[in-house]
């Protein structure tokens, strides 16, 4: 990178650092305004250069219209016809595609000048997404100025040069994945304020074990089972950070937090863990709340619509079937009304941290693993705290996995601690207790599989809840005490 395109880089983020600070009671008006403002333009440079998005967007008047007057995307419709949506004329899905299948290209810019990353396929057919490096920005931008300790130590304060912040991220190994391409494309002018190490879920856990010990890190991101496996060790003594002072904030992503798993690794480190909700298609969604287990939605830069099946909003504080997601700063690949499968839940109060940037209260992964029962012909929901309930009352339960294989039939995988048994009697039982206060012990058939470890998928995530039969039908009730709600 030459000297003049680094100084242009360090006055971006360092620009856009400031302008994302979490905005004030006075600033409220000025965010809505400029979701407006982006709203607007996105919908034009949409129109104007995409011909998927002229098509669509036809006989809609673009300066006046509601969101709800565009019409949804989903996944298939946007890989479909792919390289109409990108508003660069030159991109072309078949070179993107050559591209991202050389490793060696990881971290390189697509043209010189896009990052690329390509979705699981956890909701079925793996998607792509290309956005340029002013978006990447954005992203790291809003990471490291909202919710998130890091802000008041990064670019502004030069002692950051001396002592620099120190990072771990465990995930699985880099790749072309969501999670990776954050760290793939980390911009050069800011490496000197933050040194960072990554690791594999899929690395030997002494490895880690010791390298974390070595590193002492400030910070730590990671799934939720990675986080929960190292609160193990760190419980066995084997495991060091605490003592060592240095650890600041750990950081859970990808899966969900249950307030049991997260309580348990605050007590094991002594740190709070924020919660980050955000995905390929808008990595700058949210930021984790420094003082509550939800995350703050960026809604100057992003929509986020929680709607039930039939794509109507359900009112906040209520568990929406899925999200339609508006990403208001990449304009390469537009995503308008684009539907994603995960069950969001924003709050209905004020956050207690003083951030005004409305609040998700709970994540509770993808409808498509919603696991539901059939009582005298109505399916319900079956919240997955029904069983976590019940597990947390034995303590040599390290992992568990609840698959739901039949109608009112599920398995659960349960792992014992190191060196610890578990009883498959004791963990029916302590199950049925908590299916019989919720009134359907005589619903729901169970069985106890004992097992060494339950491995991550090829993503590098333990999926907690599965269900591996398929979804409800239409009747489908919300499970009474709305016990599927996790207040943040």
């Amino acid at each position: 990178m030459g000297v003049l395109a680094a100084a242009s880089e360090l006055l971006e983020l360092s620009t856009k650092l400031h302008k994302l600070i979490p905005p004030r009671a006075g600033d409220v008006d000025r965010t809505m305004e400029l979701r407006e403002q982006r709203f607007r333009h996105l919908l034009r440079y949409a129109r104007d250069n995409s011909p998927f998005y002229r098509r669509r967007l036809q006989g809609i008047d673009l300066e006046t219209c509601a969101i709800e007057d565009l019409p949804t995307l989903s996944k298939p419709e946007m890989m479909a016809d792919l390289d109409n949506v990108f508003t660069d004329r030159t991109l072309r899905r078949s070179d993107i595609e050559a591209f991202i299948s050389d490793h060696a290209n990881l971290g390189v810019y697509y043209k010189g000048k896009y990052a690329l990353c390509h979705t699981s396929g956890s909701q079925g057919q793996p998607a792509l997404v290309v956005q340029d490096k002013h978006a990447i920005i954005t992203s790291f931008a809003a990471q490291f100025a909202r919710g998130n300790k890091v802000k008041r130590k990064f670019l502004p304060h030069l002692g950051r040069l001396v002592n620099p912040a120190r990072m771990v991220i465990i995930t699985q190994r880099p790749g072309f994945y969501p999670s990776s391409t954050f760290f793939n494309y980390f911009p050069r002018v800011a490496r000197p304020y933050l040194k960072l190490q990554r690791m594999s879920v899929f690395d030997p856990i002494e490895e880690i074990v010791q390298r974390l010990n070595d590193f002492q890190p400030s910070f730590i991101t990671g799934y939720t089972s990675s986080l929960e496996y190292l609160a193990r060790e760190q419980e066995a003594g084997r495991l060091k950070l605490r003592e060592g002072g240095k650890l600041e904030q750990m950081n859970s992503m990808s899966e969900p937090l249950p307030p049991a798993v997260a309580e348990r690794i605050e007590s094991a480190f002594g740190v709070h863990v924020t919660n980050s909700y955000s995905m390929a298609e808008c990595m700058a969604l949210s930021c984790g709340c420094p003082m509550c287990r939800g995350s703050h939605l960026n809604s100057d830069l992003a929509i986020l619509e929680i709607v039930d099946a039939n794509n109507q909003p359900v009112p906040n504080g209520t568990p929406g079937s899925k999200v339609l997601l508006t990403n208001l700063y990449n304009l390469i690949q537009p995503i308008i009304r684009y539907e994603i499968d995960d069950m969001v839940t924003m709050s209905a109060r004020p956050c207690a941290c003083g951030n005004l940037l409305p609040l998700i209260e709970f994540v509770g992964g993808r409808a498509k693993d919603r696991l539901w029962i059939e009582v005298d012909g109505q399916s319900r929901d079956l919240p997955i705290y029904v069983f976590l309930a019940a597990l947390d009352n034995e303590t040599n339960l390290a992992e568990h996995q609840i698959l739901q294989t039949e109608i009112n039939t599920f398995v659960l995988r349960a792992a014992a601690q190191p060196g610890k048994q578990l009883s498959a009697e004791r963990l029916r039982s302590y199950i049925n207790q908590s299916l019989a206060r919720e009134g359907i012990s005589d619903v729901v058939k169970l069985e106890v599989e004992l097992v060494d470890r339950i491995l991550p998928d090829k993503s590098g995530k333990v999926s907690r809840a599965r269900n591996l039969y398929g979804p409800a039908s239409d009747n489908a009730q919300p499970a009474s005490g709305d016990s599927s709600r996790v207040t943040a």
